[in-house]
């Protein structure tokens, strides 16, 4: 397919990146461009707007900060698809969210282990210093893309043998109901916003230093124990987080 490229002044002002910049952002707002659509070759752009590849790829550049393009290595440019802000609801599991948002929800498994928490272990869990725990680190995703990255530490002695359960298919409160018979009874959160380092950058297919909303998550049984500890950070472009609030004399 052949875009309509407008012709750019190489005597304006504005700098002819930005000017192609402009070009391609109405070009993909007009949806000439699908979502989801593959932008053209660097060559052939810079054939059409006579330019260097450098300032070509200067004008991708900031498609891509403002989410509009977004790259994978070996595939190319590719139009952002629409995500849908959903409300943030710390009351619900990431799977039963996006089931309740109609997406497929999917989880990468990047790593697990098994250890026994010592005064080195996170200080949220030290309290139970002596008690053995099974971590997980995943990839959320919904719909094939990725938004949110996930650590949690789950308190064994409640639930042995739970390092066995296949985590990149089988949702960890699920498992804890129906195997365990573990009534979560209440959560604990604490919510703040956070910028994405190189890692979660990475992980999450966002430009560094993008916001996310991190989310710390305690569980506990109806005994009052803890029975889960969760670090998730959720992509801000995929989740708002609203509150209500009574008013009361």
């Amino acid at each position: 397919m052949t875009l309509p490229y407008s012709s750019v002044d190489p005597h304006s002002p504005v700098p002819l990146y930005h000017q192609i910049y402009l070009d391609l952002k109405q070009i993909i707002l007009q949806g000439i461009i699908p979502p989801g659509g593959l932008l053209p070759a660097e060559v052939e752009i810079c054939q059409a707007y006579n330019v260097g590849r450098q300032t070509v790829r200067q004008a991708i550049a900031h498609l891509v900060d403002e989410n509009i393009l977004e790259r994978f290595a070996g595939r190319g440019t590719f139009v952002r698809k629409p995500v849908n802000i959903s409300q943030f609801f710390l009351d619900r599991s990431f799977t039963q969210q996006m089931r309740e948002l109609g997406r497929e929800p999917q989880t990468q498994l990047l790593s697990q282990e098994l250890g026994t928490i010592d005064r080195q272990s996170n200080p949220a869990i030290q309290k139970y210093i002596g008690n053995s725990y099974f971590s997980l680190e995943r990839l959320r995703l919904g719909d094939g893309e990725p938004v949110c990255h996930q650590t949690t530490f789950i308190l064994t002695n409640h639930c042995p043998g739970i390092e066995k359960e296949d985590f990149s298919q089988s949702s960890l409160y699920e498992i804890l109901a129906t195997k365990y018979h573990i009534r979560i009874d209440r959560f604990d959160h604490i919510v703040r916003a956070v910028a994405a380092d190189e890692y979660r950058s990475d992980l999450l297919n966002v430009p560094k230093d993008s916001p996310l909303l991190f989310v710390i998550t305690m569980a506990f049984n109806i005994e009052h124990e803890m029975i889960e500890y969760s670090m998730s950070y959720y992509r801000a472009d995929c989740y708002e987080y609203s509150t209500t609030q009574t008013c009361c004399d």
